[in-house]
């Protein structure tokens, strides 16, 4: 509105304008979450467990199983040029190497 409280003239069908403003930071985001999931599917192929999946496990020396999401300890996703890497079952955390047996629960 101008001062005298009139609308002003604004030509929205005008050949000039390509295109609204976007938010290019939901675009980022998106782009960081695919990027993120690659690598968490790299690292299970690479180790052969099933990350960010329900899972029942058995650590070495332990006589109970464990059942729970079998996440990556940190929220940095470690290269793959790691020979171990730390996990998460619930509040339980150990390296993928004292993983004496793992299936996943459906």
């Amino acid at each position: 509105m101008d001062a005298d409280g009139e609308q002003l003239d604004f030509d929205f069908a005008a050949d000039d304008l390509l295109e609204f403003p976007r938010n290019l930071g939901e675009e980022g985001h998106h782009l960081f979450y695919s990027e993120q999931q690659r690598a968490i599917r790299d690292l299970a192929d690479k180790f052969g467990i099933p990350l960010n999946r329900r899972v029942r496990l058995r650590l070495c020396g332990w006589d109970e199983e464990f059942e729970g999401k079998l996440m990556l300890d940190s929220l940095l996703v470690p290269s793959l040029r790691e020979k171990t890497i730390r996990l998460r079952l619930g509040r339980l955390t150990f390296d993928n190497t004292h993983i004496e047996r793992c299936r996943t629960i459906d």
